[in-house]
């Protein structure tokens, strides 16, 4: 009990600290905390508890942005979703495992390669949407379908894990798969339907007289609906993020934001600092040279992915180039199909600690690439006309 006291008090201080040095610095919190992570990993080993508090964040963090989600748009028009999650899949996923063939890996080792490349951490790119006051803004919505659908990519991709990989513990063959996918599926849809038609029953089984009984029924609401998502092949915080979007629309989306905030504060904070600790730098020169071409593939291809699916929903040049940065940070996931491919991966392809490296590479240049997505965007911007400007003047 002294050392989850000592524990708890030591993670604390040491968040409280980065949270002031990244005003002093003007940068995201979020890198800030993954490095205190990285940099206590050979200090202390956080326990399952501060494992599960950091998981309770995420989903927090999630919930808050469901809560300025906007239901209609995905309700009316799920077509804009589905091609906008296909063209970032298509610039993504393929370019791990083709580069995997290329060093020589399995093709086994290589589909485990093209999965870690394609997620965005949906931790990271949440909290940094909400530090960086975007919620409202058009272009996170499509942010957040895009991390919707590769959420239900993951979830049938698990599933063909599970048939060639038996450390992925799923059900086996084609008919597994498809009913997975349906089930995942037809979760998402069904709770879309309770936020766009049936919010007022909602409104009301969460309406309460006092302050306390409140806020332990939204928290009950939220985890039920979490852990209903993870039944069906879904993660929790995808689960949260629905249980927001329905939430969102009763009367009741401001007083939940306000309750929810101080634990999304804390929780959250503590999942990014653990989520440091587990990432192994050790053997770093062995896969540096990739290290580096796997940071640059995956940054570019996220960033063109997303740059096409912004185009092809409508958004203008510029925030289209706002929703491609917006997906470039990595996270959790990443690190968690690592240790699934450590299992039948051979150890000269050093997949742990390659992950590790770009999980943590692009968990810091990520947010500071969303920060500056304007500024960034506004660059690329005017240099494309100034070399757009002498061509028209010789065709005239």
């Amino acid at each position: 009990m002294e050392t989850t006291f000592f524990q708890f008090a030591l993670l604390l201080g040491v968040l409280g600290v980065a949270a002031l040095a990244s005003l002093a610095l003007r940068m995201p919190v979020v890198p800030l905390y993954i490095a205190s992570g990285v940099a206590l990993g050979g200090w202390i080993e956080p326990s399952e508890l501060v494992h599960f508090l950091g998981s309770l964040g995420v989903a927090f963090l999630l919930f808050s942005l469901g809560l300025e989600f906007s239901v209609t748009s995905l309700a009316q028009a799920p077509g804009r979703f589905l091609r906008a999650g296909s063209l970032d899949w298509l610039l993504s996923f393929p370019i791990g495992f083709v580069l995997g063939w290329l060093l020589g890996w399995s093709w086994l080792e290589s589909l485990f390669l093209a999965g870690i490349v394609y997620m965005t951490s949906s931790a990271v790119v949440s909290k940094c949407v909400v530090e960086f006051g975007r919620a409202t803004r058009p272009e996170t919505e499509t942010i957040l379908g895009i991390m919707v659908f590769e959420d239900l990519v993951i979830a049938g991709f698990l599933v063909i894990l599970g048939v060639l990989v038996p450390v992925a513990g799923a059900v086996g063959g084609a008919q597994g798969l498809l009913f997975s996918l349906v089930r995942a599926a037809g979760f998402v849809a069904v709770l879309v339907m309770l936020a766009w038609r049936f919010h007022e029953p909602v409104e009301a089984l969460l309406r309460a007289r006092s302050e306390e009984s409140f806020t332990l029924v939204l928290v009950a609401f939220v985890l039920l609906v979490a852990s209903a998502a993870l039944a069906c092949g879904l993660s929790e915080a995808i689960g949260a993020f629905l249980a927001g979007l329905v939430v969102g629309g009763t009367g009741l989306k401001e007083k939940a934001s306000r309750t929810l905030a101080p634990f999304q504060t804390v929780f959250a904070a503590l999942f990014f600092i653990s989520f440091g600790t587990r990432v192994n730098l050790g053997n770093l020169g062995d896969v540096a040279g990739v290290a580096v071409l796997l940071v640059l593939l995956g940054f570019a291809t996220k960033t063109c992915g997303g740059f096409l699916a912004g185009r092809s929903v409508g958004h203008s040049p510029r925030l289209s180039v706002v929703v491609g940065l917006s997906l470039v940070p990595k996270g959790e996931f990443s690190i968690v199909l690592a240790a699934m491919a450590a299992a039948i991966a051979r150890p000269e392809t050093r997949i742990e600690t390659l992950t590790g490296v770009y999980v943590f590479t692009l968990s810091i240049l990520g947010p500071l690439a969303m920060r500056e997505a304007d500024r960034i965007t506004d660059l690329i911007l005017t240099r494309w006309r100034r070399q757009r400007a002498p061509e028209e003047d010789s065709t005239a």
